[in-house]
């Protein structure tokens, strides 16, 4: 049970004015568009209503894929969106809460390897020689894949459904105990799986890779590897360079930056939670300020919806129901609803900069939990409530997931300024009704349980705009 802290003030939006309302084939294309973008490799054996989808609204794909500078590649049965970089990099939405082990999306990678080399059905046993005879190459600094190893057998199993998830691979059998009984006692077939050839080519997808590394040579001779690998366009060049007349490596990359702003923008909105000023450069703020009317048309163009205009930034808001780019969130688990009353908290109590971020340290962070932690901790999990350090993983893996957190090495926060869009939960223990007293003999803890699992019935609520916290 909830409800709103208190009435959400007047937001600016934009939506497309002066035109006339999107016909239902348009708004089919921009909702088929926006579900490729959430799934970029599609089969027809997986989702068979999507492929459908994407092949009837081509034309219109392509040319959102124009826009954002994407690509849409098609071969027999399969089709993939390919992001292709700007730049030397590619807009990202934020990490998701269920990524992978490193260790897992290395076998994945093997595992694809090790799949150009069957023909027809293979088992689970097979691909895992493979692997292991890929990995052994003396060429690869990897450690080898040892199929003698529990842990390693079962981060195969994960990469095995990975492709499966992607359609590159079909399981022929559906017992799981199959697959079980191999990753654990290493006997029987494991499981027997088709190759979907086509899904595979594009899943390694060669000319991508080749397109990548050679944007980041190209990058590194023009401002240095430092300036290439893990930093943003906007972050490695914070001011206007030479002039366009120059010739030199400085120009030519400055000129690459002005060239592409729109695009990165337009991306910036589509793949992320919210475009914000303090990110961009002083020159490309000030456009995306000036612009944001056209930016908004653009985006709603692209995926529908509205956009927020707000002192910070602009942000894309859904008015889909089911919407499947947006997250599921904030749910009735303890890492979610604590997530939303720390997040609320925090700032509040942090030191707010001009740009709309909220900071605090390593300790204030600590004693925010803290603090939460006597207020509410007994309807936490056990497994929170006792350990402190896994309830602040759990909150900050959530509000990262969320885009709403930036964390230092030294513990330190910064959160976003879309975290004002958030209020915390008011939290109402339920009570049993009478009626359901009656029904059992003994106290109401026998069927009640322990408070902690009061959590699941908690249900927190949200709103407000950017800028909320005073």
């Amino acid at each position: 049970m909830n409800s709103a802290t208190y009435r959400a003030p007047s937001v600016p939006e934009y939506a497309p004015a002066r035109q006339a309302a999107p016909s239902s084939e348009e708004v089919q294309a921009r909702q088929t568009f926006l579900r490729l973008l959430c799934r970029p490799l599609v089969t027809a054996h997986i989702d068979t209503q999507l492929y459908r989808d994407v092949l009837r609204y081509a034309k219109e794909i392509d040319g959102y894929c124009k826009r954002l500078d994407y690509r849409r590649t098609h071969l027999g049965g399969a089709i993939r969106l390919v992001r292709n970089p700007v730049l030397g990099a590619v807009t990202a939405p934020p990490r998701p809460l269920d990524l992978p082990p490193k260790r897992v999306l290395t076998l994945t990678a093997l595992l694809a390897a090790a799949c150009e080399e069957v023909e027809g059905g293979v088992t689970l046993v097979k691909l895992s020689g493979l692997v292991a005879e890929i990995s052994s190459s003396g060429e690869r600094r990897m450690t080898p894949y040892d199929p003698d190893l529990l842990a390693e057998r079962r981060a195969l199993v994960k990469a095995a459904a990975l492709l499966e998830f992607w359609g590159v691979l079909r399981k022929r059998t559906t017992l799981v105990t199959d697959v079980q009984e191999w990753a654990e006692a290493r006997t029987g077939i494991g499981a027997g799986y088709d190759v979907d050839r086509e899904a595979l080519l594009l899943f390694v997808s060669p000319d991508t890779i080749a397109l990548a590394a050679h944007q980041q040579a190209q990058l590194a001779q023009l401002r240095g590897p430092h300036l290439v690998d893990g930093a943003g366009p906007a972050a490695s060049s914070p001011t206007p360079g030479p002039s366009a007349d120059d010739d030199s490596p400085d120009a030519i990359w400055e000129s690459q930056r002005q060239a592409s702003r729109v695009v990165r923008h337009l991306r910036t909105l589509v793949e992320t939670p919210a475009l914000l000023y303090a990110d961009l450069p002083g020159d490309e703020a000030e456009l995306a300020r000036g612009q944001r009317g056209l930016r908004a048309a653009d985006l709603i163009g692209l995926i529908g919806g509205s956009v927020e205009a707000r002192a910070e930034g602009l942000v894309w808001i859904s008015r889909e129901d089911e919407c499947p780019a947006t997250a599921l969130w904030p749910t009735a688990k303890t890492e979610s609803w604590a997530a939303l009353m720390v997040a609320d908290k925090a700032g509040r109590d942090g030191r707010r900069d001009d740009k709309g971020f909220v900071h605090l340290a390593s300790g204030e962070v600590g004693e925010v939990l803290e603090d939460l932690t006597e207020w509410k901790g007994h309807l936490f999990r056990v497994d929170l409530r006792n350990d402190p350090a896994e309830l602040r993983s759990a909150v900050e893996e959530t509000l990262r997931w969320l885009g709403l957190l930036r964390t230092e090495a030294d513990g330190s926060w910064h959160l976003t300024p879309v975290t004002g869009r958030y209020r915390d939960p008011e939290l109402i223990e339920p009570a049993p009704e009478p009626d359901q007293v009656a029904l059992f003999a003994g106290p109401i803890t026998d069927y009640a349980g322990d408070k902690a699992g009061l959590s699941d019935r908690a249900t927190p609520t949200v709103s407000e705009p950017f800028g909320g916290h005073t």
